[in-house]
């Protein structure tokens, strides 16, 4: 089909609109009216709404497609570059307006993540040039795409050569040997949501399972409300808005998280022993609550500060407690293993990719000592 002007400034709304906004909260109309133009234009060159999302979706899809099977170069460090570069080009101009679209993408359609994951890992084989294992590519995807995309769209200095040295080289001095501590499933605690019952919590608790079965924009205040027995006048004595709301359950959810990762760490595990416990511990609490999970992923384009927040607190915590480290910058150190944490997370809970996760982590170990070797 021609590209024609009227085609361009639909595209050009739609990637505005998309961007800044999540999926279900922008139509046709306001697509059109971006443009300028009428609803009907629209529809001489798009079936719906999904299909130019779509199309969106499949531009950065292509991107990585033609960049990653595309990388040569005669030395692993200039193959390294070329990897390393393909994503944070991603990142830049009108490419970083896809990314966020194709971020929203992933949890709207598995297949795209699991076809994405899949580009990862021939990239990194080919920057290899050999075969490589499922816990190599999460060690080097996991941290490459998390750092390198939340650097960028939080305007931070990027230092490739630091990221390039942790995926050679490894993370922590500390050698990771005991996996019977490590796997120990033994006194695991839970903590509660809210300790007090209270019409707040019921509000909260009623939240927690609807957005986590239903999803964000499938659940109304109404049916909050009436799940909690309430009406819809006392939900707004507590919460400003559904979006507040949403919000402070986000919070909640990060601030219980941590809360089960350090009650469930091991005295007498070094630094990055109790990383790789933290890891199957992770894992363990998002599938004994898969609703947080679901919660946390969509808020990303609901409420995207707040979401921002929830990994700002995991970076924080972090870099109070790293130590036996391989690099001077904890700050980028901290992102390396958060990233390694989410994509393992999508990789095992969303994607569910992951036969064996005692094996999965036992491989990990191995990168985060000594890093990915040619």
């Amino acid at each position: 089909m021609h590209k024609s002007k009227s085609y361009v400034k639909l595209l050009e709304s739609a990637r505005d609109l998309f961007s800044e906004k999540w999926y279900e909260s922008v139509s046709v109309a306001e697509i059109c009216r971006n443009a300028g133009l009428s609803n009907g234009t629209f529809y001489k060159y798009f079936k719906d709404k999904e299909e130019i999302f779509l199309l969106l979706v499949n531009e950065i899809v292509s991107y990585y497609e033609k960049g990653f099977s595309s990388i040569s170069g005669s030395t692993l460090d200039e193959r390294l570059d070329k990897f390393l570069d393909t994503i944070v080009e991603s990142g830049k101009g009108e490419y970083k307006k896809n990314i966020s679209i194709y971020r929203e993408a992933q949890f709207k359609y598995p297949e795209y993540e699991h076809h994405l994951r899949d580009l990862y890992s021939k990239g990194i084989m080919n920057v290899f040039e050999r075969d490589t294992n499922q816990a190599e590519q999460l060690y080097i995807s996991g941290m490459s795409r998390f750092v390198i995309i939340r650097y960028i769209f939080n305007e931070l200095p990027y230092n490739k050569e630091d990221l390039k040295y942790l995926i050679l080289k490894g993370i922590y001095e500390y050698d990771i040997k005991n996996f019977q501590s490590i796997f120990d499933e033994k006194d695991i605690i839970y903590p509660q949501i809210i300790e007090k019952d209270s019409t707040r919590t019921r509000l909260l608790r009623s939240g927690i399972e609807l957005f986590g079965s239903k999803g964000y924009h499938k659940t109304d205040v109404h049916d909050i409300t009436k799940n909690a027995d309430y009406s819809v006048g006392t939900f707004y004595l507590y919460f400003e808005s559904k979006e507040s709301f949403l919000s402070e359950i986000v919070g909640l959810i990060g601030k219980l998280t941590r809360r089960f990762l350090t009650i469930n760490l091991k005295e007498g595990l070094n630094r990055a022993e109790n990383e790789v416990r933290g890891y199957y511990l992770f894992l363990r609490y998002f599938e004994e609550n898969p609703e947080y999970y679901e919660i946390v992923r969509e808020a990303e384009f609901v409420v995207k500060k707040d979401t921002n927040e929830y990994y700002d607190a995991f970076e924080r915590g972090y870099v109070e407690n790293l130590e036996g480290i391989k690099l001077d910058d904890k700050k980028l150190v901290a992102n390396s293993l958060m990233g390694i944490g989410h994509y393992m997370g999508i990789e095992k809970i969303f994607l569910k990719r992951v036969k064996n996760v005692k094996n999965l982590l036992k491989d990990l170990s191995y990168c985060l000592n000594n890093g990915v070797r040619p």
